[in-house]
């Protein structure tokens, strides 16, 4: 039996090109248990080919054939090759941070196999930390970032003596709603068959209507009033990756004394690298850059596969020297858009996100998104909650968990943060050849928090 996608998964894979694969990952580093001797890793890899993959969504392929073309679905793959989906790698010397980004940038720039289930693990070990990495990719058709960091987190432990805990393609899928679609797209669907229609649509339109006729006083701007530049550029197939961590505690002081929230924080340290690094090119526009900042549909109870998200549109007031100014500019339009989105019921916010996503969605499915004169907006900074405490998975303590998110024809970069022991993990993903340097971002945004540290007369004492 086949499972049709909804319009959201269906749209990455329609979006999907030689040049924008719509795949997402995750990047972890874990320190080998004291106990652990040097086939540990070797050994952890054998004892995870011994889980079947028999749950979802990892058992699942799309549906060959013309109709499967034509109206995509999902059926049960009851004869899965586990030695293609789980593989071991290792690192040539030196093995430090050089090289493992290389091999990321590398795994990630590879298609995922259509005629399998759209999910690859990768073991690599040979850091020269003495730690290893687990780095697994999936299609965004299948699991959103949100999902991908419950489903990780679900086959790990708090308990640091816990063992033989199973692998993540052997747990019980998440919940989600009986249709496989998120509550908020099915209450939308209801809402349109009962006499509150008109105010779901009167909700939508009007949002929209101001989103479209927002000016600059209004702390809003609405899409495809940023001039393109280099995060717009046209993008090839391969792509790098960059990382950098910085402390939650150090962010929340910051944010405290400048009366913001840690949200209005990371998209200052965002701006402030932006705007650095594209003076340097001598690429910085005169109006501000627009950020594009997902916005999550699901309840904590509802996080299974699929996709449910809307998105706000920031100014990330790039054009501002003063990072004071700037970081001003930053919480008034994040405060606009928290009103806007308020006005909105659920169902109502699906439809407008639908409206104001429409143009870009069609761009990208025929092949035009990277042509526009005026991009939507100029990247994406998506904030995406992860796990509080210190995990381990059997014995191995999870240092640090790095976000590898999609890029689109026309956007070059995409900012993902997950959120970990104190600490949030920024992942760069960008296009080889437009960002080449994306590595100095990771650099410059550490240097951001000195900054506002600074100006706002914050002790670093945190510095990490």
């Amino acid at each position: 039996m086949a499972n049709r996608l909804n319009l959201a998964d269906a749209f990455f894979l329609n979006a999907e090109s030689r040049d924008a694969y719509m795949h997402v990952a995750m990047l972890h580093r874990y320190e080998i248990p004291r106990d652990g001797g040097e086939s540990w890793v070797s050994e952890q890899l054998e004892r995870m080919r011994q889980f079947a993959v028999d749950q979802p969504p990892f058992n699942l392929r799309l549906k060959p054939g013309l109709v499967g073309k034509v109206v995509p679905a999902w059926e049960v793959d009851h004869d899965i090759d586990i030695d293609y989906h789980l593989r071991h790698a290792a690192l040539p010397k030196p093995g430090g941070e050089r090289e493992l980004g290389i091999l990321v940038s590398r795994l990630h720039s590879q298609p995922l196999d259509k005629n399998r289930p759209l999910w690859e693990c990768t073991l690599i070990e040979g850091l020269n930390d003495g730690t290893f990495a687990l780095y697994f990719k999936i299609h965004h058709a299948l699991m959103d970032g949100m999902s991908g960091s419950r489903t990780m987190s679900r086959c790990l432990s708090p308990n640091p003596d816990e063992r033989g805990m199973p692998a993540f393609w052997a747990m019980p899928p998440l919940p989600r709603s009986s249709t496989g679609i998120p509550k908020a797209i099915i209450e939308s669907a209801q809402a349109l068959a009962r006499p509150t229609v008109l105010n779901v649509l009167s909700q939508a339109f009007s949002a929209w209507m101001r989103m479209l006729r927002a000016s600059p006083a209004s702390g809003l701007i609405g899409p495809y009033r940023t001039p393109a530049c280099a995060l717009n550029a046209s993008i090839s197939p391969q792509r790098r990756f960059a990382t950098q961590s910085l402390s939650i505690e150090r962010m929340k002081r910051v944010a405290e004394k400048a009366n913001g929230t840690l949200n209005d924080i990371v998209l200052a340290t965002c701006s402030a690298a932006l705007r650095r690094y594209l003076l340097e090119i001598n690429g910085l526009p005169k109006k501000p850059l627009l950020a594009s900042i997902p916005v999550s549909l699901r309840t904590r109870e509802e996080a299974g596969e699929g996709n449910g998200i809307s998105l706000a549109l920031s100014s990330l007031a790039s054009h501002i020297e003063d990072p004071k100014a700037r970081l001003e500019v930053i919480k008034a339009s994040m405060q606009a858009n928290k009103n806007l989105l308020a006005t909105l019921s659920k169902p109502a916010m699906t439809l407008y996100t639908n409206l104001l996503m429409a143009p870009f969605l069609i761009g990208q499915m025929t092949g035009l998104g990277a042509r526009a004169r005026r991009p939507m907006y100029n990247t994406m900074v998506s904030n995406v909650p992860g796990p509080s405490e210190v995990l381990y998975m059997n014995g191995a303590r999870l240092v640090s968990a790095y976000p590898v998110s999609l890029i689109f024809n026309g956007q070059a970069l995409n900012i993902t943060i997950l959120s970990y022991d104190g600490q949030m993990h920024f992942g760069f993903t960008a296009c080889r050849v437009a960002l080449p340097s994306v590595q100095k971002l990771a650099v410059y945004l550490g240097d951001a928090l000195d900054e506002l540290e600074q100006v706002y007369g914050v002790t670093s004492e945190l510095k990490s």
